[in-house]
């Protein structure tokens, strides 16, 4: 082909010249997009698992701290209230990344649990970390031959 073919082809106006990569670099961006916020979602969703399962073992903690004389003479499980609250805020301790309080209400132990995500792709528009909390409740019972009693 000639090279005077080929500058008259590319010296000619095409009004559509261009406009596939136009819809290909939109088309990436988007994609692009759509798998940060699922990598950053997905993040969120592991961190807020994180958190409620150490609220959920830090209550067990608490839970097993009983009164002793009840519980030795087989009377009733009773929670030690301030034993209890000890050992959910000793367990709270051991994971550093998560924090939390522990408190006995009535024959119950509640633990909330908070930490953070540090995000991925979202930290491009600004959003730096995700705030996830977790809740958990343990009620000690006496059971004899599986009936609570």
């Amino acid at each position: 082909m000639p090279i005077s073919l080929v500058r008259q082809r590319l010296e000619q106006d095409d009004p559509e010249r261009g406009s596939v990569t136009i819809w290909m670099i939109t088309t990436a961006l988007t994609m692009v997009l759509l798998v940060g916020l699922a990598v950053d979602l997905g993040g969120q969703v592991l961190a807020k698992q994180h958190a409620q399962v150490v609220a959920f073992e830090a209550a067990r903690a608490g839970g097993q701290r009983l009164q002793g004389a009840p519980a030795v003479l087989g009377q009733a499980a009773v929670v030690d209230p301030a034993g209890a609250v000890a050992a959910a805020a000793t367990y709270l301790a051991g994971t550093p990344e998560v924090t939390g309080t522990a408190s006995v209400v009535g024959t119950r132990v509640v633990v909330d649990t908070t930490t953070t995500y540090k995000t991925q792709f979202l930290s491009i528009i600004g959003i730096q970390e995700l705030t996830v909390t977790g809740h958990a409740e343990v009620q000690t019972v006496r059971a004899v031959e599986g009936v609570v009693r």
